[in-house]
């Protein structure tokens, strides 16, 4: 996994760090809430740890912010806090999670895991938008005709459908689509044009556009 820590503790950051990247992660460590908030816009991540009270910006605030801004991204928060009600805040600011100091880096990890888990396991059957529909176990896409897809075409609509709020970068829809992979843009390209000229074959209202900065949305196509 690729994962953002937010802590302001530079000793139990380190920690943190060298420990996730002995589990064989990728970490990107920063001292407070309002990096956090910057590098979760900027790049892409699997999983976010984050420290709730941080200087600059508290980690509250930078989830809420983080979540406004359409970014799913699964997250803990790390806190000395233990009443009730702060955890409640926690997770009504966005968490999924939540992790009260101290803790065993054993379960960290662990709750890192089945967040990771819950992600990959989660399906939806059917989804749509405009006149477009996708069944995700059998690969079938309709519109005014219907067509198969393979199970990477699949893949990879099903992530841009989920994610309309906003584009996604290459580098997260290889991950997607080509876990544990040898893949590159270049894979990306070719089938982001499979997925267009198939949905131009059964007349989909939608399509999907490329971004300036080469991250691609799936969106509907205006009226004229």
């Amino acid at each position: 996994m690729k994962i953002l820590l937010a802590e302001d503790e530079n000793d139990l950051r380190e920690v943190i760090t060298d420990y996730l990247e002995y589990q064989g992660h990728t970490v990107t460590a920063v001292p407070n809430g309002k990096e956090a908030l910057d590098r979760a816009g900027s790049d892409a991540f699997d999983a976010m740890v984050m420290d709730v009270m941080m200087p600059v910006m508290d980690g509250i605030t930078a989830m809420r912010r983080i979540r406004e801004s359409g970014n799913t991204l699964p997250a803990i928060f790390l806190t000395a806090k233990g009443e009730v009600s702060d955890r409640i805040e926690g997770l009504d600011a966005g968490a999924d999670d939540y992790l009260t100091k101290p803790f065993a880096l054993e379960e960290l990890h662990a709750r890192l895991r089945a967040l990771e888990r819950r992600r990959r396991d989660y399906r939806v059957r059917t989804m749509t938008l405009g006149n477009l529909e996708l069944n995700t176990e059998t690969g079938e896409l309709k519109a005014h005709n219907t067509i198969s897809l393979s199970q990477k075409e699949v893949r990879m609509l099903s992530c841009l459908l989920a994610h309309t709020d906003r584009a996604m970068k290459a580098e997260e829809l290889i991950r997607e689509v080509w876990p544990g992979e040898d893949a590159g843009e270049g894979s990306v390209r070719i089938y982001i044009s499979f997925l267009q000229d198939k949905l131009m074959s059964i007349h989909a209202d939608v399509e999907i556009r490329e971004d300036e900065d080469h991250s691609f949305r799936l969106q509907e196509v205006p009226n004229v």
